[in-house]
């Protein structure tokens, strides 16, 4: 019997009567001897295919184990990565601006103390600004709130027991995790970490947007829901609230800090505190001013009003950080008045061309 014959062994022949004359009729004898493996090259395809490869199982340890499971790593990180205190403008040159307001206010910022002065569950606006950054990476802004005494700094800043509450009005309708939280954002994507009964720290992170057409600022709105003076939470302990511009990996590109005082008298603590600063004449902390002016609340006493002349200072400065010291000033001080113009809808041309000189005065400086 002919090796083709072979497959009327299999049952073929029910079908076909002669396998052997079909397939030669059909010239296919090259194809199925191929098939057989007795063509011409002598060797059977199968031969001609790569030797599986062994079977090799995942190691246990890409599961983690019982007691240390494996995770997904969270993006972004719910821990700040490198909680500093030390000021840090970074490669974007980030600020921080306190929105000054020339009506009447309910809350106070002194630009000698660098600290705002608010009563509880009151929105006051935050402008966060960059320069140079790159259209394809994303950044958040995470705020962090510390205490700002170094003996109490490793400790969790959380709201108090009577704030954390559920029947607590500023708690309906959010998650349980939020309560613990004293500061808040009213951006839709805000995200709050850390938790106080496993010693994390409590901290909120936000998309970084683009600003507006025609802005150069991104503002958010942020809150605080519980006071410095509540018992069973940060119990009179003064705070400082750490912003941080960071990546998704949480690398830091920038920080800022704001000292803060949530009370029931904002004005009259504010001058107390100036009052006591005068008195003491303590060294000056190394925090930069987020915004000039009087202190009076983020009012400003004269101001630029309505002069719009535009004035040159053509004056010489010893030491490249004291000038670009002066130059982040005016700039903040240009960015402060664009942002309060842009509220009331008024012309801020001038601001704004001020703004972007000042700007690259800063860009230059920064390079040479």
């Amino acid at each position: 019997m002919s090796q083709l014959s072979q497959f009327s062994e299999g049952g073929f022949s029910d079908l076909i009567s002669d396998v052997d004359n079909f397939i030669e009729t059909n010239g296919m004898i090259e194809e199925v001897q191929d098939l057989l493996g007795t063509g011409s090259s002598g060797r059977s395809p199968i031969e001609e295919l790569p030797e599986e490869e062994e079977f090799k199982p995942i190691p246990i340890e890409c599961f983690g184990t019982a007691d240390q499971p494996y995770t997904v790593p969270q993006f972004p990180p719910d821990q700040p990565q490198d909680l500093g205190t030390e000021e840090y403008s970074g490669p974007f040159n980030f600020e921080v601006l306190i929105i000054p307001s020339e009506q009447k206010t309910p809350w106070e910022y002194s630009s000698k103390l660098n600290k705002i002065f608010i009563g509880i569950n009151l929105k006051f606006p935050v402008a966060f600004t960059l320069t140079h950054r790159p259209q394809n990476l994303n950044l958040y802004v995470r705020a962090t709130p510390i205490f700002s005494q170094s003996q109490f700094f490793e400790e969790p800043v959380h709201r108090c027991v009577a704030h954390q509450h559920a029947q607590d009005p500023s708690n309906h309708g959010l998650p349980v995790h939020v309560f613990q939280h004293i500061i808040r954002c009213t951006n839709d994507m805000t995200q709050y970490f850390g938790d106080r009964n496993s010693g994390t720290r409590l901290n909120i992170v936000i998309p970084l947007g683009r600003p507006q057409t025609g802005s150069d600022v991104i503002k958010e709105f942020y809150h605080f829901v519980c006071k410095n003076s509540c018992p069973s939470g940060m119990n009179r302990k003064p705070i400082d609230v750490v912003f941080t511009l960071e990546n998704e990996m949480g690398e830091v590109f920038g920080r800022r800090l704001l000292s803060v005082r949530i009370c029931s008298c904002p004005k009259r603590d504010r001058e107390k505190e100036e009052k006591d600063l005068e008195k003491n004449h303590p060294p000056q902390a190394k925090k930069r001013k987020l915004v000039g002016g009087s202190g009076d609340g983020g009012r400003r006493e004269g101001g630029g009003g309505g002069d719009k002349k535009m004035h040159s200072v053509n004056f010489n400065i010893v030491g490249k950080e004291n000038y670009l010291h002066i130059l982040t000033v005016a700039r903040d001080r240009m960015a402060a008045e664009i942002v309060n113009l842009e509220t009331k809808n008024g012309p801020d041309q001038a601001y704004r061309k001020s703004y972007n000189e000042i700007c690259s005065l800063i860009d230059k400086a920064t390079t040479e």
